[in-house]
């Protein structure tokens, strides 16, 4: 199964709708059966009859004939941590052992059980597809429902573990990569923006006040009192300011700061193409550089959708099934990162 998935595109490597700054688009609804406590309630049956639920329904359903099942109390942490690099489970899950997970080998979707919430049906897309996303997902959602029931009031809409997923118990979010408004320190104005549409922003490393490589992730907050489609359209309206003010900063910068954008970009070209040990977060704030520089044509040779498959491939587990074996210490590890990148970019030469 792992070999299969390292073979093939993650969700990132892709490239979709105003790529140039939306990296992902995710959708996520969270859903849980009335005839079970809530997952902090849990008790080791409940979570082994929710399992075999799941399990039923996917195994019955035609939709789901080509879907993964994998329990999680059976893989490594390593292969936990693959998972969860790669997107189909979340750092949550990646920590326990009680959780499940259905995937699409194809990177369609992703069926999380006993996440927070007893199942949440994921979708990523590559760019900026909300729409797209949400049907799929929402399609996803319809056939579980016919043969898994779900808590649900005529008030409170579907019923969550967190108050704040009742209702629609619909998060849609854009990782978006931002590193001219980084640079110029105008994060503000994106700041301001997400307050305005009731959105929230967080980096993309767990500490939700850190990122690196400039990317963020902008999502909804309210799940109650509004229809999916109206969370759908204002987050969409949201990200599509953000993505006009990345791109009014990246020409005004380089129409006036040209010689020192193409040295920054040059700079970590030349740092990735020669290094001899390179740490996971400063692999990506040069990966970001130069993906900006694949962006503004000044680097012609490289596709943008290997910049977005080498920040995942970077990372500790992935390099580890590359390399067939365990790293003793994370110098090795950021030996053989350097090494990988020097081979990918010495390809493109």
């Amino acid at each position: 199964m792992f070999e299969q998935l390292l073979s093939q595109s993650p969700f990132w490597s892709q490239v979709g709708p105003s790529a140039d700054v939306v990296m992902t688009t995710r959708v996520r609804l969270a859903r849980n059966l009335p005839s079970l406590p809530f997952g902090n309630k849990m008790d080791e049956a409940d979570i082994s009859t929710l399992e075999s639920i799941v399990h039923q329904a996917v195994v019955t359903s035609k939709y789901f004939e080509h879907a993964q099942f994998v329990s999680l109390k059976d893989c490594t942490s390593d292969d936990r941590r693959f998972l969860r690099e790669r997107d189909i489970i979340t750092h949550e899950m990646e920590l326990s052992n009680n959780s499940s997970v259905v995937f699409d080998p194809g990177h369609q979707y992703s069926i999380l059980i006993n996440e927070e919430d007893h199942i949440r049906i994921q979708v990523i897309k590559p760019g900026l597809q909300m729409l797209s996303a949400f049907k799929l997902a929402d399609e996803i959602d319809d056939e579980l429902n016919k043969y898994i029931s779900y808590a649900f009031t005529d008030d409170f809409g579907f019923l969550t573990t967190c108050p704040s997923n009742v209702g629609t118990g619909l998060r849609v979010s854009a990782m978006m990569h931002l590193p001219m408004l980084t640079a110029a320190k105008n994060m503000g104005e994106v700041i301001k923006l997400v307050r305005e549409y009731q959105a929230q922003l967080k980096g993309i490393v767990h500490d939700a006040t850190k990122t690196v490589g400039s990317m963020y992730i902008i999502s909804n907050k309210a799940t109650l009192g509004k229809s999916e489609i109206d969370i759908i359209e204002e987050i969409d309206k949201v990200i599509s300011l953000i993505i006009d003010l990345e791109n009014e900063a990246r020409d005004e910068y380089y129409q006036h700061h040209k010689d020192v954008l193409e040295d920054m970009v040059w700079r970590s070209y030349g740092i990735v193409t020669f290094s001899r040990s390179m740490s996971y977060a400063e692999a990506i704030e040069h990966l970001s550089l130069i993906r900006l520089g694949v962006v503004l044509s000044i680097i012609k040779n490289i596709e943008l959708s290997v910049i977005n498959d080498l920040m995942i491939h970077i990372q500790v587990s992935h390099l580890q099934k590359i390399a067939g074996r365990q790293f003793a210490s994370s110098e090795e590890g950021d030996a053989f990162r350097a090494a990988y990148l020097r081979k990918k970019f010495e390809d493109k030469e």
